[in-house]
């Protein structure tokens, strides 16, 4: 019958898992370090375009300023500049989520290369069984990390799609923009940081 107790290669290939998912926090983080950066540049872009807007339905009544030549060319050439510059740090993110999810897909490999080494030596109890009620097993751990590769993947070519069909001069678009953004349609990050403090509870009691 199965003896008590996972075998040396589970104990080793549970640890591999673990360890991944560690990994796997650590990259969670950096991609939710840079959508934050988008989300505060995309407010700003919200911003400077509700000026721009408000800035030209009022030309040539703004008063003083209307009075002086060139101040509202000045003013509206500012606003440009800076709305150009925030189009590029928004365009500047994307490579680092890029990066983000290259290393996630790295990640999942060498997991998966390290379980083919080791479950052939694994039983299925091994795998498919957690030690405790409340713990994940090694397969379901190895889903969870698949999970995040292919989530943050289609996070980033919905935000892909939306930068790409977006008008800089249409308020509304980058305010769609904005939302589709932070609603994170695709990765859950609450559902992961559960999934995570149950794979770190799970490495307090077996270390």
């Amino acid at each position: 019958g199965h003896a008590m107790g996972a075998g040396k290669d589970a104990v080793q290939l549970r640890a591999a898992v673990r360890k991944s998912f560690a990994e796997c926090d650590e990259l969670v983080k950096d991609w939710q370090d840079m959508s934050d950066q988008g989300v505060q540049v995309l407010r700003s872009l919200v911003n400077a375009a509700e000026r721009m807007h408000d800035f030209s339905a009022a030309e040539g009544k703004l008063g003083v300023l209307s009075a002086i030549p060139g101040a509202e060319q000045t003013l509206k050439t500012k606003l440009l500049q800076s709305m150009e510059r925030l189009q590029s740090a928004i365009h500047s993110i994307f490579p680092q989520l890029s990066a983000v999810c290259e290393k996630m897909e790295k990640l999942v490999d060498n997991t998966l290369q390290q379980q083919k080494e080791l479950q052939g030596l694994c039983s299925l109890e091994d795998l498919w069984e957690a030690e405790h009620s409340a713990q994940p097993s090694i397969a379901q751990m190895l889903d969870w990390l698949y999970d995040v590769q292919v989530e943050l993947r289609k996070e980033l070519s919905l935000r892909q799609r939306i930068l790409q069909g977006t008008s800089y001069d249409s308020l509304e678009k980058l305010s769609i923009m904005l939302d589709l953004w932070q609603a994170s349609t695709f990765f859950d990050r609450n559902r992961f940081l559960a999934r995570s403090d149950a794979v770190r509870i799970h490495a307090a009691s077996n270390a």
